[in-house]
């Protein structure tokens, strides 16, 4: 690797170089301090909204093991060439020892294979902004059901959406579940909007927390900006917060987070909202939150 970009030497032919995306902070956002880095490899063109194809996923000292190297395949639905397939086959390699030949293929490492290396907040992060729309999406618009099928980690119920006898709370008709696999553990996701668009993404974690901290700072160190918008008063009392994220060639868009608290909740909850307005606060809801969040 070099800033050309992947240059790949293989029993399956040569390929080089092949553009890059790196990530030196994926895991843990600018708290990381390990000694990973990630290339997110650009290959089969664009996608329908003009967003790079990337679906290979290089992580080098994976496993914070210096010389280690995992390769994850994402974006299962971008068809890879002869080179680009033989790695993600193999899936672990490491530096050959010193005066050793080198193989026709890397050797297998002998820790056991991972679903992937991003930590489980890391892969939220992918998720969310993958489901933000592209910058240049028009003003007061919002994609269609097709597109949330682009987001990695996440598998969908088939098409068409249900349509609801009753509205969501949101007011809205038509809903899509799905879940997310983030590091091992499951999200229940719900995609809702109306007949032809999709406004806004709920997400519920029953299980382990990701922990709101640690997913701030996955989504700031995958090049997001998330600035705090409407947060509660009394910190005590663990009220959900909304997040402004933006950036990274997205619209902006609005993150509710709500933390575990005890039986009555027990689960931790996300919602992306497309739009990036905050509704106004009503009397009572002004003696528990503030938009002037530090």
């Amino acid at each position: 690797m070099n800033k050309a970009g992947i240059h790949l030497d293989t029993a399956a032919g040569k390929r080089s170089p092949l553009p890059i995306m790196v990530s030196y902070t994926w895991a843990g956002g600018a708290r990381y301090e390990g000694i990973q880095t990630w290339a997110l490899v650009k290959h089969g063109g664009k996608d329908r909204w003009g967003d790079d194809n990337k679906p290979v996923i290089l992580t080098f000292n994976a496993y914070e093991k210096r010389g280690d190297l995992l390769v994850d395949r994402v974006e299962p639905q971008v068809p890879l060439d002869g080179p680009l397939t033989s790695i993600t086959q193999a899936k672990n390699f490491r530096i050959c020892r010193s005066g050793a030949a080198a193989p026709a293929s890397a050797q297998r490492l002998a820790a056991p294979p991972v679903a992937s290396a991003q930590a489980p907040a890391a892969s939220f992060a992918a998720v969310i902004g993958a489901l933000m729309q592209p910058a240049s999406a028009p003003a007061n618009s919002y994609y269609d059901w097709l597109f949330i099928e682009k987001a990695p980690h996440v598998t969908w119920a088939a098409l068409p959406p249900d349509m609801l006898d009753k509205p969501l709370a949101n007011g809205q008709f038509f809903r899509r579940n799905g879940t997310v696999a983030v590091g091992g553990q499951s999200l229940k996701i719900m995609a809702a909007g109306a007949r032809s668009m999709v406004m806004n993404h709920y997400f519920k974690n029953e299980g382990r927390p990701l922990g709101e901290e640690t997913v701030v700072a996955a989504l700031r160190g995958s090049g997001l900006t998330v600035t705090a918008a409407r947060c509660g008063i009394n910190k005590s009392l663990l009220a959900p917060t909304w997040y402004r994220v933006s950036g990274n060639g997205k619209r902006a868009a609005l993150l509710w987070v709500a933390q575990p608290r005890g039986a009555a909740s027990p689960w931790e909850g996300f919602n992306l909202s497309l739009d990036a307005n905050l509704k106004p606060l009503t009397p009572q809801e002004r003696a528990v939150y503030t938009d002037r969040c530090a």
